[in-house]
């Protein structure tokens, strides 16, 4: 089976921006703490738990444990 010049550079470049288009919405430690309690938003005993497990604020701030929104990690959008 050959492929064509043309056909190899499509598809490096779908690979390319498959990539990139991961490495961009990634970008940002906070946005995976937020992403990664999402789960729990609903249920606050088992945010805590989990909060307490891990280490990680269910508040999505950067902040290891609960934080009280004086930090510089605090984001004033997301819900406590």
């Amino acid at each position: 089976m050959e492929f064509s010049r043309s056909e190899i550079l499509l598809e490096l470049l779908a690979v390319a921006v498959l990539f990139f288009g991961v490495h961009w919405s990634l970008r940002h430690a906070k946005t995976l703490d937020q992403a990664s309690m999402l789960p729990f938003a609903d249920d606050e005993e088992v945010a805590r738990r989990v909060e307490r497990e891990t280490g990680r604020s269910r508040t999505g701030c950067g902040c290891p444990g609960r934080c009280q929104g004086d930090c510089r990690h605090w984001d004033k959008n997301w819900p406590a």
